[in-house]
């Protein structure tokens, strides 16, 4: 089956039952829907992607700390 949807690693496995994986799904629908739209959950979203982006911009690997200390 070819989607577009990140399937969990317990979504295939054979003790998943049928009412699991729907609710997953119904789940994924209703975050992708939010994040189209402007809602509290898009902007939290992005602000929590661009937060996350600046720590791994400040990273040692990526900034010089001797250069702040």
């Amino acid at each position: 089956m070819m989607t577009d949807y990140d399937f969990p690693v317990w979504f295939w496995d054979d003790d998943t039952t049928d009412e699991e994986r729907c609710r997953w799904l119904t789940q994924e629908r209703c975050r992708r829907q939010a994040m189209r739209q402007q809602t509290g959950y898009q902007r939290r979203m992005q602000k929590q992607h661009d937060r996350l982006n600046r720590r791994q911009q400040a990273s040692p690997a990526f900034v010089k700390v001797d250069e702040y200390r």
